[in-house]
């Protein structure tokens, strides 16, 4: 759904800060634009992902993030997740426009991350309510300037995608979850810590170490409850799956018979006899293989 804001285009020019269309794709289609449009586009997603390219740079923009095209300028964006890219765009020029966007260097193009506590959709909704009113351009301009100086405060830039910027996986993501992983941690935390769009962020991640970033922090965590399994035997599977940063022992329970083949109290019990009997199971890959056979091995030897 989109409205065009219906004054005359004279009476628009004459507005310091005048919005000209908004409104949102609930399936964003491929566009191409050689020249641009002749306003700012403002973009905010509200679900799925999407690539934007302009001024020779790529750019992926997932939920919550927001991008700013500049007037005039060759742009290319769309769809590359399975899920519907639901995109909301507002249009808007303006000498006002032109000096808070070039100050706040809004036209140097980039993703920008947005406050959890600002809800764009509403904001549109709002929009669309206002227009309904008839002169409603001047309403709508002091909208877009409180928009503006709103996302001044709430916008925070992350880096495009790039052969340059790729290190930022090793040399920022990694030693972020590996100091935070028994935190309750998630993609926007990460991505606002490091700078970078969670879009190229859960992508350049899965093309560097074929997982995502979910299942790499379960790992983690599961490599962390193994040590505990095997060396605080005083510990109870529910504290320990506490400690290892699961919601509840269940979970973890769960997490931990996927990866590695056997329950957790398995898991102990097998390594337990292993240690009396000096016999060295620590391999993953190993246990994973053999837990059945191991299993057979345990019960044989406790009946």
């Amino acid at each position: 759904m989109f409205i065009q804001v219906h004054d005359s285009l004279q009476m628009r020019q004459n507005y310091p800060l005048a919005i000209y269309y908004f409104g949102y794709h609930h399936h964003q289609e491929h566009v191409i634009r050689m020249h641009g449009l002749d306003v700012y586009q403002l973009f905010y997603c509200e679900s799925g992902r999407g690539e934007i390219l302009t001024q020779n740079k790529k750019f992926l923009i997932g939920k919550g993030e927001v991008f700013i095209l500049s007037p005039k300028t060759y742009c290319e964006y769309y769809s590359i997740s399975d899920e519907p890219w639901i995109v909301d765009i507002i249009g808007f020029r303006g000498s006002l426009a032109d000096a808070i966007v070039n100050r706040l260097n809004l036209a140097q193009p980039s993703i920008f991350t947005l406050s959890r506590n600002f809800d764009f959709p509403e904001f549109v909704k709002n929009l669309i309510d206002i227009a309904k009113e008839p002169n409603s351009q001047i309403e709508l301009s002091t909208y877009c300037y409180k928009l503006l100086l709103l996302l001044t405060n709430t916008l925070t830039p992350v880096l495009p995608i790039t052969e340059n910027n790729s290190d930022i996986i090793t040399e920022k993501v990694i030693p972020y979850i590996q100091k935070n992983y028994l935190k309750d941690i998630c993609l926007d935390e990460i991505a606002d810590a490091c700078k970078i769009s969670k879009g190229h962020l859960c992508h350049q991640f899965k093309e560097e170490f074929g997982q995502t970033i979910n299942n790499y922090i379960i790992s983690l965590k599961i490599a962390q409850a193994r040590q505990k399994l095997i060396f605080s035997p005083e510990k109870s599977i529910g504290e320990i799956a506490i400690e290892c940063g699961f919601s509840s022992a269940s979970y973890f329970g769960y997490k931990f018979k996927k990866i590695m083949g056997m329950s957790p109290n398995q898991y102990r019990l097998i390594n337990k006899i292993s240690r009396e009997r000096n016999i060295t199971l620590y391999d993953h890959n190993y246990l994973k293989s053999k837990a059945h056979k191991l299993l057979r091995i345990v019960r044989r030897l406790l009946s």
